[in-house]
């Protein structure tokens, strides 16, 4: 029964096909060619209209930026103008190094002062090694030189004497591995570098960080970042003041890291000043020596609002509109910017506060104009 069922199903749909295959044309009087070919052309013009629509809805996004381009547009008449206290400069080319943020700390020169004492020692107990090795070797010679011509010293004596020189020798070489130990700790310590201000005598970098006219930095990059090989010196400041931030001069690369931080961390002298032992730093390094142009402006041009950086631009007489400045850097003095404003723009200095209120007011007019 179940065949007979399937059978019965496979004939339906062998009659429906035949129905549409062969009735439908007659019965239209139209030619399979001419059904598919009408059938093809109403699917271009579905995909046409498609497109279509497409486009006047990238039409909509144009407009939709132009019309958010306007309004973020003022103008002012003299009247108000002179009111509002507008005040533009024309915009020069300005180059900038790109800069990254890291953390420095002034280091404490006891740890310095320590192992300088440790290597002075060792080295002072090894010339006092040197001097008894050789006193016994000579003593040794001589008993021995008197023994070979008259024989008239005893052979104890003799003995004594060679058993003294072998242990200055012992003590020799155990001062010289005392002096190695210390050299090597603080090369690991601290690097080759300040390792050989601490070993040299009358080292004038030591004597500088000594006498307080010089500190050390230990400074710590963010995690992300690596020094430039080119970068000779950085800023310092211990308010974040980059205004007024100093250099401070490459050293070395650090042997240590920061608990915290943990990014790459180097050494860097800067003149003492007003900077104590432990300071907390803030520190601008170099990124790369590539250099970036663009244009600066200044700190009195910028506006705030929605979290955003803006200034506004002269047009045209009494014309302004307002632009983002939001991917600037913050530099001494201002901003760099490299987008949105260009050079020879005619920038709004002050004022910018008055003209963002009135662009607001002119919005709300036209809203109730609507």
């Amino acid at each position: 029964m179940k065949l007979r069922g399937k059978l019965a199903i496979y004939l339906l749909i062998v009659i429906v096909s035949a129905v549409l295959l062969f009735v439908a044309p007659a019965v239209s009087g139209t030619s399979w060619t001419n059904m598919f070919g009408q059938l093809f052309a109403e699917y271009s013009e579905a995909v046409e209209a498609a497109q279509s629509e497409n486009d006047d809805d990238d039409d909509e996004h144009d407009d939709d930026d132009e019309a958010a381009s306007i309004n973020m547009m003022v103008e002012l008449d003299d009247d108000a103008e002179g009111y509002a206290g507008i005040e533009t400069s024309q915009l020069a080319e300005y180059h900038y190094f790109a800069e990254i943020k890291a953390q420095a700390k002034v280091l404490a020169v006891t740890d310095l002062l320590a192992l300088r004492s440790q290597y002075n020692q060792a080295r002072a107990a090894l010339n006092l090694a040197k001097v008894a090795e050789l006193s016994s070797a000579k003593e040794l010679a001589r008993l021995t030189k008197l023994t070979q011509g008259t024989s008239s010293v005893a052979a104890k004596k003799v003995n004594y004497a060679d058993a003294d020189w072998r242990e200055q020798q012992v003590k020799l070489q155990g001062a010289q591995f005392k002096l190695q130990d210390v050299k090597d700790q603080t090369r690991q310590q601290w690097g080759e570098t300040i390792a050989k201000w601490i070993m040299t005598p009358n080292s004038k970098q030591f004597e500088r960080l000594l006498s307080r006219q010089d500190s050390l930095l230990f400074v710590t990059l963010p995690i992300d970042h690596s020094l430039a090989a080119e970068v000779s010196f950085i800023r310092v400041s211990r308010n974040g003041d980059r205004d007024n931030a100093r250099k401070a001069y490459f050293v070395a690369p650090a042997m240590s890291s920061d608990q915290l931080i943990q990014g790459e961390t180097y050494y860097f002298r800067a003149a003492t000043g007003k900077l104590r032992t432990g300071m907390r730093l803030d520190s601008w390094i170099p990124k790369d020596n590539e250099l970036l142009t663009g244009v600066l402006i200044p700190d009195e041009a910028v506006v705030w609002y929605a979290g955003q950086a803006w200034v506004y631009v002269e047009l045209e007489d009494g014309l302004y509109q307002r632009r983002s400045i939001r991917q600037g850097v913050d530099i001494a003095g201002g901003m760099f910017v490299d987008q949105e404003v260009a050079v020879g723009d005619s920038l709004v200095l002050s004022g910018s506060q008055m003209l963002l209120s009135e662009e607001f007011r002119w919005q709300i007019q036209d809203e109730d104009d609507d």
